[in-house]
């Protein structure tokens, strides 16, 4: 090789290092920044996500479906208010009690409030205790109402939860009792250990449901303690009321669930600056009726993701850098803006900017044939910072809509045939 050669070789390699030095600093600056906020969380499953967008903010084996005890009333609450939203049944709605369910709800060692068998209580009160006090007879009190016996219940969970996107999900009872525990009201031909199962994730997007779908919920969750029936009980949400560290930030529930075979899980819920999240530990220690293991665990997980990662707003009307024009052949103008169809948020590492936020098509943007009118989708873009895609609940990524930001006016006949002989040229 002639020293010219060699010369022009080494500048060769140079200029490819020049190009992809930068790419992989930018790539190893966003592994660490990702890596420092990924705190070390003990339990089986974990996962964070912003509840109104279901963007992940945290996850730890979320797709493996294990037990997930007294979670299991969440969906039962779920349900019942779709049956008061569609008019089926209503808040002051009385629900009698059976003989068989009024002794569940004495039962030794299970959390419960007594339920005289004949007497009857407002679906209100049975749906409160059943969240604040984890009253296992009365979620199965609301199953009884809502489809008149546990079998029919337990198939209306699993219809609701297929509706929801949840496809692997086992549901026996309303309350998340093993099915033998249950006594008189067990399912025929299920093994007496049958528990309900959910994966973390699936928990995380049927509390994201409930709380996006019914918001008022977390009025009741938050409670530390409700009457019923002239008594006071005890919450057992040991967050509520706790300082969490994180300026803003504010436990408002959400469901706890304990059993040998699930461990001590919970689902939580807060709201930090305006945003509401849900976190879901399962299979944390469960050393005693008050360990306070997936409680430490759910604030080590929102204390270091708050602290660590930012919402920031991609505005209406706004522009997206990669994916903010369109082609107008027979426009006026040739090309127009396309913009943000409507305002969403998404979660990066604090440090990162807005304009650092982009846009890859998803669906090339067509040719837009003028005249057309001001917001006219042409196009869909998934969003990333730093060549990264955001996960979502549902989605790999957060897809937009870009629209036209203004009216598109045709070109006169003339102009267009001036284009046309130019083309050919």
């Amino acid at each position: 090789m002639s020293q010219l050669m060699k010369f022009k070789f080494k500048l060769f390699l140079l200029m490819v290092g020049l190009f992809v030095l930068p790419i992989s600093l930018s790539s190893s600056a966003y592994a660490a920044t990702v890596a420092t906020s990924q705190p070390a969380i003990y339990a089986k499953a974990a996962i964070m996500v912003d509840a109104d967008t279901g963007q992940i903010l945290y996850e730890k084996n979320v797709h493996q479906p294990m037990a997930i005890a007294s979670i299991s009333k969440l969906m039962t609450v779920y349900i019942v208010h779709q049956q008061i939203q569609s008019g089926k049944l209503h808040w002051d709605d009385r629900v009698k009690i059976s003989p068989a369910v009024a002794k569940l709800s004495t039962a030794s060692g299970l959390t419960n409030v007594p339920l005289k068998a004949g007497h009857s209580y407002s679906i209100r009160a049975l749906v409160n205790a059943a969240l604040v006090v984890s009253a296992n007879a009365a979620a199965i009190a609301l199953g009884q109402k809502v489809a008149a016996s546990p079998q029919r219940f337990a198939n209306k969970m699993t219809a609701t939860a297929k509706h929801l996107g949840i496809k692997d999900a086992k549901f026996y009872n309303a309350a998340g009792l093993t099915n033998k525990l249950t006594g008189s009201l067990a399912l025929k031909h299920v093994a007496a250990n049958a528990e309900n199962l959910l994966s973390a994730k699936d928990v995380a997007l049927l509390a994201s449901r409930l709380e996006s779908s019914f918001p008022a919920v977390t009025k009741v969750t938050s409670r530390s303690q409700m009457t019923f029936a002239g008594k006071t009980y005890p919450g057992h949400n040991q967050l509520l009321g706790t300082n969490l560290g994180i300026k803003g930030a504010r436990v408002t529930g959400l469901k706890t669930g304990t059993s040998d075979e699930a461990g001590a899980c919970f689902a939580g819920s807060a709201t930090y600056r305006g945003h509401r999240v849900v976190t879901v530990i399962l299979g944390a220690r469960n050393n005693s009726a008050t360990d306070p293991a997936r409680f430490i665990q759910t604030k080590k997980l929102l204390t270091t993701v708050l602290s660590k990662q930012t919402p920031i707003k991609i505005a209406k009307q706004s522009r997206i850098a990669g994916a903010s024009e369109g082609r107008v052949p027979d426009g006026k103008q040739q090309t127009t803006r396309l913009v943000n169809q409507k305002t969403t948020w998404v979660w990066v590492p604090k440090g990162v900017t807005r304009q650092q936020i982009k846009g890859k098509y998803v669906k090339q943007p067509k040719k837009i044939t003028a005249p057309e009118k001001k917001g006219k989708q042409v196009a869909t873009a998934n969003l990333v910072y730093d060549h990264h895609f955001m996960k979502y609940l549902n989605t790999f990524s957060k897809t937009v809509n870009l629209v036209t930001s203004k009216s598109i006016q045709k070109a006169n006949p003339f102009v267009l045939i001036w284009r046309a002989l130019t083309r050919l040229f």
